[in-house]
């Protein structure tokens, strides 16, 4: 009897693990298709197809997964439920969220506004664009945004504009983040159940979700949590790769599209995403040398790459990388070559100018999380355990400088090391074979974050939170054989000291979910009001906050002096509205 609800249970499990797999793999087709879709129409010149990408990316998934054998009726109609509600239904949800950054409302939602407009980055400049689209918001001349706008990749952009073509409103494109988040829990969960139990598994999967970088970002449109939960993506589908058989389609499809994102987001995407797929790539090639199939395998892995890529940087990456070597002969222009912009040394404290990157890196680690930056005060140094308020008002920035990890990450940080050393060298003395699950991670991480450099600022190297996960979950695993009490122990002041330093973030998005009633209160009574005019306070370039307005129906003029009496800030404080008494 005991037996019979075993096998029930494993036949269950199973059929969830395939039924939750099968909508990331729905969700991944979806992002690919429009990014290709997009691509296309964008070679061939033909504008304003937004609506069809839409429905297409939506549609096609659901058609191949409908005819495919795979799930139940009942596991394909729950599933195709869920996809519908996060392509459908979550974007509106977002509507009433909104991104309050510099950076989301300079160049992030000027693009995506400018590409749903009918942009066309391959033959247009954006100059060129605005002289001929009155539905955009002119950039002024003295403002240099076009030179993030015209040469950054735009994978992201690219989907947010598709969305917004679809809700009418800019700041439905945020949910991506959110998209990508469920979909990482989905494949995180799947590929820990095989080795932890349901509970762990569940825990773990939370935890990755909750990268600190992730949930600064969620409700913005900057892509350095998107990059972390891509970095994870990529690996944890490169390890469900089995070179010596037969080429698993779907696997494939779904690392086109991870990598396609992941290289079009930016810069460090491009890099991050090859130095993952190289460490496999070459991983491959030395463990299976001496294989009777080795010249097979060699081929089909450089095959599977080659394409990849191809889609990634000729493809869809044309608009950026390919436009950038033919304008510029530099594809990463105008971040990497003799005329690089610098866009780092204001952004950093003054006295990391004379310091290598391992000084900076433990300067941030063990200092007070704040944003400082050039000509403002120095970092402050404090004790790992020590939290104060400051910290967790520093939070509402999504891109804190210093500490950017949270204000209790030295005291994680200081508790993986020792723990994460013991537990791979336990791992390894009693199961060699596993060694592979353990070093390309490490290299992977490693080697991206050297590479990248500035890992004094978390938002620039997200996968280092991997370190903490990959210590917790090496913890849990060997259990297997050291089911002391220490171990349990330990496990649990890993645990409880990650939760702790991801609670303060907790507190701010719960803080800014509160603050959005009352910046929808302040665009309704803005809406109301007759004769309103407006001027942006701070920085003037900030055009994304226009496009919020306009698209909730707010009628204005720009004002560029109103007396102070007369000043009102509302929608943050960065709208300042004129009142007439």
């Amino acid at each position: 009897m005991k037996k019979n609800k075993k096998n029930k249970a494993d036949v269950i499990s199973k059929e969830n693990f395939n039924s939750s797999m099968n909508l990331f793999s729905l969700l991944a087709g979806y992002f690919l298709l429009i990014l290709i879709l997009f691509s296309i129409f964008q070679f061939l010149n033909i504008k304003n197809m937004l609506g069809l990408i839409q429905i297409l990316s939506i549609i096609i998934p659901i058609i191949i997964y409908l005819f495919k054998d795979i799930d139940t009726k009942k596991s394909k109609i729950i599933v195709i439920i869920i996809y519908l509600f996060l392509l459908l239904i979550m974007p509106f949800v977002y509507n009433k969220t909104y991104d309050l950054t510099v950076d989301g409302n300079s160049y992030h939602k000027t693009a995506i506004a400018f590409i749903k407009n009918g942009w066309n980055p391959i033959y247009e400049t954006t100059r060129q664009f605005q002289k001929n689209n009155s539905n955009v918001v002119k950039i002024d001349k003295s403002d240099k945004m076009d030179l993030w706008i015209e040469h950054y990749p735009k994978a992201t952009w690219i989907i947010a504009a598709v969305i917004y073509n679809m809700t009418g409103n800019i700041e439905s494109g945020k949910c991506i983040t959110l998209i990508l988040s469920i979909m990482i829990f989905v494949i995180t969960y799947n590929v820990l159940r095989k080795i932890l139990d349901k509970k762990w598994s569940t825990i773990i999967s939370l935890i990755t979700v909750l990268n600190p970088i992730v949930l600064v970002q969620i409700f913005t449109y900057y892509v350095d949590g998107i990059m972390g939960i891509l970095f994870l993506m990529e690996l944890l589908l490169l390890f469900m790769v089995k070179p010596t058989e037969k080429t698993n389609i779907v696997l494939w499809i779904c690392l086109i599209s991870v990598c396609t994102i992941f290289t079009n987001i930016k810069y460090t995407g491009l890099l991050c995403s090859g130095v993952i797929a190289a460490t496999f790539y070459f991983y491959w090639l030395i463990k299976y040398r001496k294989n009777p199939d080795y010249k097979k395998i060699a081929k089909r892995i450089t095959i599977c790459f080659t394409i990849i890529f191809s889609i990634a940087i000729f493809l869809v990456g044309a608009n950026s990388y390919i436009k950038n070597t033919i304008d510029h002969k530099n594809p990463l222009y105008p971040i990497v070559g003799k005329d690089k912009v610098d866009i780092i040394t204001t952004m950093q404290p003054k006295s990391f100018g004379k310091k290598n990157m391992f000084e900076k890196y433990f300067i941030s680690l063990f200092s007070k999380t704040e944003n400082v930056s050039y000509g403002s005060k120095e970092p402050t140094m404090k004790l790992p355990i020590k939290l104060y308020k400051s910290e967790i008002d520093a939070l509402y920035a999504a891109d804190t400088r210093i500490g950017g990890f949270g204000p209790l990450y030295a005291l994680v940080f200081i508790l993986t090391i020792p723990v994460f050393i013991y537990s791979i060298i336990k791992i390894l003395k009693n199961e060699k074979d596993k060694a592979q699950y353990i070093l390309l991670p490490i290299i992977a991480i490693l080697l991206s974050s050297l590479l990248v450099k500035e890992i004094w600022w978390a938002r620039y190297v997200p996968q280092l939170y991997l370190f903490q996960i990959g210590t917790l979950v090496s913890l849990i695993y060997m259990r297997k054989y050291n089911k002391s009490k220490i171990n349990s122990v330990v496990t649990l002041v890993m645990l409880a000291a990650i939760i702790l330093n991801l609670l303060p973030f907790g507190y701010i998005k719960y803080k800014e979910v509160r603050s959005f009633k009352n910046i929808t209160n302040d665009i309704n009574t803005m809406k109301n009001m007759k004769d309103l005019k407006l001027k942006l306070g701070g920085m003037s370039d900030l055009y994304g906050y226009f496009y919020t307005l306009n698209d909730n129906g707010v009628k204005y003029t720009i004002k560029n002096n109103i007396e102070e009496k007369k000043l009102r800030y509302m929608y943050s404080w960065r709208i300042g509205v004129e009142i007439n008494e």
